[in-house]
């Protein structure tokens, strides 16, 4: 991104977010779309996403919508 990783830190900050922010609106936004997908199952989307397993995905789920990864496909 042509800066350093003190300068994106310091303007994440000053945006009022951070890396991991970033990246876990990515990962919910992805999870989401991925979900739509009736080929795709709930563990290919947890590692496709970077999950080291499903529970770590199925908490991360929860914590985003309040619901499991299989009640939201429902």
């Amino acid at each position: 991104m042509g800066t350093s990783e003190r300068t994106m830190q310091r303007r994440l900050r000053q945006a009022g977010t951070s890396f991991r922010d970033v990246v876990d609106d990515v990962r919910r936004e992805a999870a989401l779309a991925q979900l739509g997908r009736r080929d795709a199952t709930v563990t290919d989307i947890a590692f496709m996403l970077g999950f080291s397993d499903l529970s770590a995905f199925s908490r991360a789920f929860r914590r985003w919508t309040g619901a499991s990864p299989s009640e939201y496909r429902r």
